[in-house]
């Protein structure tokens, strides 16, 4: 989030200077009008180089919100998904398509899960028991 204050700020700072440059131009004194505009040039630098890095920090700020919201929506629960025998069936398959949560909740991946004796289930991409 951009902090208004801070741009507000430099944008004061930035008519300042814009002062100071018309007023440094009335200046008779050739010696010192030119180190008048020296430093004029080296603040102009210094605030946009501040100007610069807010931007910097606004867009790094933005992907971190967007990474935050793709987070999470992945960590959202599966509407469409039931558990079963602690596997995920998710509605319009056969009744026997048992997926691995773990597979799915972390990669997206619906791997099938397969038969472990008559009461457990295992999952051949990751291992995992379920039962």
């Amino acid at each position: 989030m951009v902090d208004f204050e801070t741009v507000k700020t430099l944008g004061t700072a930035i008519a300042s200077i814009k002062t100071i440059t018309d007023i440094a131009a009335t200046i008779t004194n050739a010696q010192l009008r030119q180190d008048l505009n020296g430093r004029i040039a080296d603040l102009q630098h210094v605030i946009l180089a501040a100007q610069q890095q807010m931007l910097e920090m606004q867009e790094k700020y933005e992907r971190v919100l967007e990474e935050n919201k793709a987070l999470k929506k992945a960590a959202e629960p599966r509407q469409n998904a039931r558990i079963v025998a602690g596997c995920y069936h998710f509605e319009g398959d056969e009744a026997a398509l048992l997926f691995c949560t773990a597979c799915y909740d972390t990669k997206g991946r619906k791997n099938l899960t397969t038969r472990l004796g008559s009461k457990f289930r295992q999952c051949p991409v990751c291992q995992a028991k379920f039962g």
